[in-house]
């Protein structure tokens, strides 16, 4: 059986994008496990029952300062290169 070049870029196409989606889901159910784990070390150390709207709030300010830093560390890395290239 031959197939075409169409065909042989379709079937890649297709492969390629499901190989992507079954990695995000991974990614997602390890992230989902690591969020499940950090909120309940922070429920222990807020001292249990902590009101969920407290816990969310101390995520929330996890996830921003994730953020805060990549940005940092990008702003950073290309102002070495600028510097190298000089």
């Amino acid at each position: 059986m031959k197939i075409t070049k169409r065909q042989l870029k379709r079937i890649i196409k297709e492969e390629k994008r499901r190989l992507v989606s079954e990695g995000v889901q991974r990614f997602e159910e390890a992230l989902f496990t690591a969020l499940d784990e950090y909120v309940t070390a922070l429920d222990e150390d807020m001292g249990y029952n902590v009101p969920p709207e407290e816990i969310k709030a101390e995520v929330l300010n996890f996830i921003d300062g994730f953020f805060e830093d990549t940005e940092y560390a990008a702003g950073e890395h290309a102002r070495e290169e600028q510097i190298g290239r000089r």
